[in-house]
């Protein structure tokens, strides 16, 4: 089997397990960063399953993570450095993964009892458009986050080893935790678009604005303490289940 897609079924194996595992603590973050001046989603959503949006999470997480690491693996190959990998690895995932995201993030707070439901709500509402939702701002989190996570995971591999599961959870924990700190600003105006039915918020300025004036500086690190703590336990499992899988696959490619 081609290192390319090794890399690719390793990532999309990892990437299952890992939300399917961490997914109630998502929910509960998007929750939080989601609610505004006018509704408390925390509230609101109490009773609701926080499972609820899974189905979308699952349908897009294999793909995404394979095409992520296919395209971050083939850009190293190919001269890139892990920055630049990294960044091209999620501008390929991002448009694919965005109606998805929005999908998830309303079933998340409550607006709706099934996926079908959630689907057709937004199309009545907003058109096509309105799966694309919070976009740039998708692509202001994903980016700067894999630019951050991937070249320090890497960079850690080489100062502080990675011959087994200690090191792979320990670089995991400390790469995904320092990326999710730094994005969260972009994290919480993402949550409040993707949310929003009543264009609530009319652009990404109008949102940041209102966050702002409503909420002051600590209003952008909303949920940070979840956030930063939910990705560095996820990337313990993450890296750990990443790096194992692609032990298996390679050992078992040497043994066809």
């Amino acid at each position: 089997m081609d290192q390319i897609l090794i890399s690719g079924v390793a990532g999309g194996s990892a990437g299952i397990f890992t939300d399917f595992l961490f997914f109630p603590v998502e929910t509960i973050r998007t929750r939080i960063q989601a609610s505004n001046i006018k509704i408390d989603y925390y509230k609101s959503a109490a009773r609701i399953n926080k499972y609820r949006g899974l189905l979308a999470q699952l349908t897009v997480s294999f793909p995404s993570a394979f095409l992520f690491f296919s395209t971050y693996d083939t850009a190293k190959k190919n001269g890139c450095s892990h920055i630049v990998a990294a960044g091209l690895g999620e501008f390929a995932v991002d448009f694919f993964r965005n109606p998805f995201e929005v999908v998830k993030n309303q079933m998340q707070v409550g607006l709706d009892p099934n996926i079908r439901n959630t689907i057709r709500s937004i199309y009545q509402i907003q058109g096509f458009r309105g799966f694309y939702a919070g976009f740039p701002t998708f692509i202001m989190r994903e980016i700067p986050f894999s630019a951050i996570q991937f070249p320090l995971y890497e960079k850690m591999k080489t100062h502080f080893g990675n011959d087994g599961v200690v090191d792979h959870a320990l670089n995991g924990a400390v790469a995904g935790g320092t990326a999710a700190f730094l994005t969260t600003p972009c994290d919480v105006v993402k949550a409040k678009l993707m949310t929003q039915r009543n264009q609530f918020y009319d652009s990404i300025s109008e949102c940041i604005k209102i966050i702002y004036e409503t909420e002051g500086i600590l209003g952008f690190f909303r949920a940070v303490h979840i956030r930063t703590m939910q990705i560095s336990t996820s990337g313990i499992v993450f890296f750990s289940a990443y790096e194992r899988c692609k032990f298996h696959i390679l050992a078992y490619n040497d043994k066809s």
